[in-house]
């Protein structure tokens, strides 16, 4: 009795701790208003910003997995996006990436409640600031 309780508990406890992939997919803290604040990267090693590059641009992300993307109040691309994980091209690991219909899809390095980090699936590819 005793080893099928040490049995249960351990079994309840390994289901309970591992975490699903799901609030990685789960867009809530993508939603919303995102300023573009800085490219960096490339081949020729790029450092781009607003201050000089006389462009602002915004990617606008709804909770209906709607975006749009401006540049300078102008729209340069929309559709729909989601997220989903991936193998990349560069280092073959799993990674989350923003699959969008109109745009390339990009890795999502790092979020948090203030900043989104994306990147290009390349060797050579540019990295992507926001900011909310």
């Amino acid at each position: 009795m005793t080893k099928k309780l040490i049995l249960l508990t351990a079994f309840l406890f390994l289901v309970f701790s591992c975490g699903t992939r799901e609030d990685e997919t789960d867009n809530e803290q993508y939603i919303g208003v995102w300023n573009w604040v800085s490219t960096s990267g490339g081949i020729s090693n790029t450092q781009q910003t607003p201050a000089n590059t006389g462009i602002n641009k915004t990617m606008t992300l709804t909770a209906e997995s709607v975006y749009s993307i401006k540049e300078n109040s102008v729209v340069v691309s929309e559709g729909t996006y989601y997220l989903g994980r991936g193998v990349t091209n560069t280092d073959h690991a799993e990674k989350l990436f923003l699959h969008f219909s109109n745009s390339p899809d990009l890795i999502v390095e790092t979020i948090n409640g203030t900043d989104l980090y994306l990147a290009e699936d390349k060797n050579d590819g540019l990295r992507y600031h926001y900011s909310k």
